[in-house]
């Protein structure tokens, strides 16, 4: 599940909304312990991966919360076991930890003018419009009953980028090596849930960057959005052995269209949202890329070895090899759900708007795509 504040985050419950009328299941801390696998559903979600908002909603499902039920908290239907979010716990002003000593090696704004390099000095102190303190305490006070990710009856993995490394961390339970096709990605274990999901949601500039001590270096690491590295982190799902990965995300850009017009009559909001979307999309499209290509390059040379008269035991050590080599695990389905270019209106939508009308446009519109997307079976296997 990505990211994209609220309005993802309601994209999610609708997509979630309608894997379950569909007799999806999800795996939880409120069911407790499955006595033998056979127990469990042929289509039992076990595996959550989330990235800022998607994190979130993994929390949510990991512990047991119901779609129906989130959705009626995002509402703020009364008479909900889950206690709504709030723009007090969205835009808290506190920050959790100082800033360390700052270098003079760096001054943005020193060759400027005098003038304008009085204007614009705050900016080089200012890390963020607010902080996810807010959220730190919603998440410990009112969702989660547990501490850490090993408490977990489902696997539960959080994305989040280092700020000062070129490195992507995937906060959960099991220490895996670092991905194959990116030496910069690694698994940590030990971090506290909340801490581990607002480093995943601090999205610069509107958030702060969340600090964390390292277990290893006693130092203290900050994060910023988990999206940043890599939009979609699919391959957590593959070094989970999951056979099937279901990615749900908004990131889909505007096209345009004959009633609304160009963006550039909407000003910088917009044109700054279609140039964030087109990024995201730009990553996701490459990451589609590369799979459709290693399978076509599979499947070219599976051809010309059969038709070579090479031996089965031949072709399948040499296809293993390059499985390995790419990647690429042919044995695991990938379907995506994300919005089409004519829902302008969800582009539209306020992303960190807690306006029950926005979020119900987002439900809705993701539990409908989500049944167009099993009905048509919109996916290659």
């Amino acid at each position: 599940m990505s990211g994209g504040v609220v309005k993802a985050a309601a994209w999610h419950l609708g997509v979630a909304l309608a894997m379950d009328e569909m007799g999806f299941t999800f795996k939880n801390n409120r069911q407790g312990h499955q006595s033998s696998d056979l127990e469990a559903s042929n289509l039992e979600i076990s595996t959550y991966v989330g990235s800022s908002a998607g994190a979130m909603a993994a929390i949510y499902f990991a512990m047991g919360y119901t779609p129906q039920e989130i959705i009626n908290s995002t509402l703020g239907l009364k008479n909900t076991p889950l206690k709504s979010i709030t723009y007090k716990d969205m835009l808290s002003l506190k920050n959790p930890l100082r800033k360390p000593a700052r270098s003079i090696v760096y001054g943005p704004f020193d060759s400027f003018p005098i003038g304008i390099r009085h204007l614009l000095r705050p900016l080089a102190s200012i890390t963020g419009l607010f902080t996810v303190s807010g959220i730190e305490n919603y998440l410990k006070n009112n969702v989660l009953n547990i501490k850490t990710f090993d408490e977990f009856v489902p696997d539960v993995f959080i994305v989040a980028t280092q700020l000062d490394h070129s490195r992507k961390v995937i906060f959960g339970k099991y220490n895996y090596p670092n991905p194959s096709h990116d030496n910069t990605a690694v698994y940590y274990t030990q971090t506290p849930i909340a801490e581990a999901a607002c480093a995943s949601m601090a999205v610069p500039p509107f958030y702060s960057p969340y600090p964390i001590k390292n277990r290893v270096t006693n130092q203290i690491d900050y994060y910023i959005d988990g999206e940043i590295r890599e939009t979609l982190s699919t391959h957590v799902a593959a070094d989970n052995n999951c056979d099937v990965v279901i990615s749900s995300y908004t990131h889909t850009p505007y096209h345009y269209q004959e009633e609304i017009g160009s963006l550039i009559n909407y000003g910088l909001p917009a044109i700054c949202l279609q140039s964030i979307y087109l990024l995201i999309q730009k990553k996701i499209v490459a990451a589609q890329a590369r799979r459709a290509m290693a399978r076509d390059i599979l499947d070219t040379i599976f051809d010309y070895m059969k038709s070579e008269n090479f031996t089965d035991k031949q072709i399948r050590k040499l296809l293993a090899i390059l499985e390995r080599k790419m990647h690429f695990n042919p044995n695991i389905k990938y379907i995506d759900i994300f919005p089409k270019h004519q829902n302008y209106k969800l582009f539209f939508a306020n992303s960190f708007s807690l306006n029950p009308k926005i979020a119900s446009l987002a439900v809705r519109a993701g539990h409908k795509r989500t049944l167009e997307v099993f009905r048509n079976q919109e996916w290659q296997w």
